[in-house]
Order: C-alpha cells, then sequence, then structure tokens
C-alpha cells in the first residue's frame, strides 16, 4: 500500500472509535504493562466444540493497529495476550486470550478472542 494511503487509514481509526457502539477493554501482553484501549467488539456467541458436545464464548474484537492507542499488529501474541471484556454485553468482564489475528491494516487490526 501507498504511504498516504497507509496514513489516512490510520488517522481514519481515530474517529472510528468516537462512533457509538464503542467500548473500552483492558489489554495485557504476555510481556509489558496492561493498557486500557477503546475496542469495537462483535459477539456471535459460543463456538461449539465437537469433541466435548459443548461450546466457548469467542468474539471478534475490532482495535487501532497502534502500540500506544490500540494493539500494534506486530506486538500481538496470540501464545499468551489476553483482553479483559464482557464475552456478553451487560456481563462480568473475564480474562479471554487472543487466538487469532482476523484482518489487519495500517489502521485497524481484528482479533479472535476466545475464554
Amino acid at each position: 500500500m501507498s504511504d498516504a494511503f497507509d496514513k489516512t487509514l490510520e488517522l481514519s481509526a481515530d474517529a472510528f472509535f468516537l462512533l457509538p457502539g464503542s467500548e473500552y477493554v483492558t489489554y495485557f501482553p504476555v510481556s509489558g504493562a496492561s493498557r486500557k484501549i477503546r475496542a469495537v467488539i462483535n459477539r456471535p456467541g459460543p463456538e461449539r466444540i465437537e469433541e466435548i458436545g459443548g461450546g466457548r464464548e469467542v468474539s471478534e474484537v475490532l482495535v487501532k493497529n497502534s502500540g500506544t492507542g490500540g494493539i500494534a499488529s506486530t506486538e500481538v501474541d496470540t501464545g499468551g495476550d489476553k483482553i479483559k471484556m464482557e464475552p456478553r454485553a451487560g456481563s462480568v468482564p473475564v480474562l479471554m486470550r487472543i487466538t487469532k489475528i482476523l484482518s489487519q491494516d495500517a489502521g485497524m487490526i481484528k482479533l479472535k478472542v476466545q475464554i
């Protein structure tokens, strides 16, 4: 991508989190200090686990691709990073593991998280 396009994506990310529907979550990197950041969360509900016949709560979390105001794609450790958030809207926040980077660009990063 061009530098101008990347810069536009970075600048528009800040405005995106001013829209209704964003909420605060706390990011806990496997190394380093935790930080409170804004996120837009899609909560589709439990993901079925065939082996046990049950499910686990999963969500998609969209945050700014930034090491200060969000989570930089270069710092994500899917082996240990966590996000404290409400697994269901209005519930008590819990630690959820970051399991996958679903998509990313210069402005945003979408993560899959699960209990």
